[in-house]
């Protein structure tokens, strides 16, 4: 199954440095740095699941009389610009799930990007996994002796705050889009909420510790009213070219 991610709205965010005691003196705005797109969410099945990464040890635990949805979006890093000469080196995605009144939390049942490893080594081979039917970077190398360093790892998989970290790496600096997807699994009929935080590390002259001034509609989603159709097509591993 290929899950088509349709063009998606984008909001250009504030990346807000507060004031420290031994740093600024002041909050800090960087403005025209990071962008967020608004979310793509769909409805899933139960027997869909195996087919959009979800381990199938998972399954037996899972109720097929619940709720299971995707929620994707895009995080853009733009390079330095307009004199700003601050360089991305880090950033953490969360996502906080929650169903008020519900008799237990949704979580996450699968994460996209997981993992993603580069090795300094002249031996790097690029490979593509799918575990969201989404394409995902990942590598293989043969040992010679070079560093591996990871530079996507996912973490929170069967809980309610999973979280992507996201690392400027040699071949691959910080920057350009990111496509987020996770499987999420619910009570029926809850009323499932996902909290977006963005925060990011930049360089200067020191680093610069922020956090994305998100606005309401990427920072707080309702996710059964917000569920969209799913647009199915083409071969697995494609990505739709209107999340670029």
């Amino acid at each position: 199954m290929t899950l088509v991610v349709p063009p998606l709205t984008s909001h250009d965010v504030d990346l807000i440095v507060p004031a420290t005691l031994q740093g600024n003196t002041a909050e800090e705005r960087i403005s025209k740095r990071l962008k967020v797109t608004e979310p793509y969410v769909t409805r899933l099945t139960f027997d869909q699941l195996p087919s959009v990464g979800v381990n199938p040890a998972l399954l037996a635990s899972l109720s097929p009389d619940d709720d299971y949805f995707v929620l994707a979006f895009v995080c853009t890093y733009r390079p330095v610009a307009d004199g700003d000469t601050a360089a991305f080196v880090e950033s953490r995605v969360g996502v906080q799930l929650s169903a008020p009144g519900s008799a237990r939390p949704p979580v996450a049942l699968a994460l996209s990007p997981d993992t993603a490893s580069a090795a300094s080594g002249r031996s790097l081979r690029f490979a593509v996994t799918v575990p969201l039917v989404i394409a995902e970077p990942s590598v293989e190398y043969a040992s010679d002796g070079s560093q591996e360093e990871q530079y996507i790892a996912a973490y929170g998989r069967g809980h309610s705050d999973p979280e992507w970290l996201l690392r400027d790496a040699p071949g691959h600096p910080l920057s350009g889009d990111f496509l987020l997807a996770m499987v999420v699994g619910a009570p029926a009929n809850a009323a499932v909420q996902a909290e977006v935080i963005v925060a990011a590390s930049m360089r200067r002259l020191k680093l610069l510790r922020s956090r994305a001034e998100l606005p309401p509609a990427v920072h707080t989603i309702d996710l059964p009213a917000t569920a969209r159709p799913a647009l199915l097509e083409g071969t697995a591993g494609e990505l739709s070219p209107g999340t670029r």
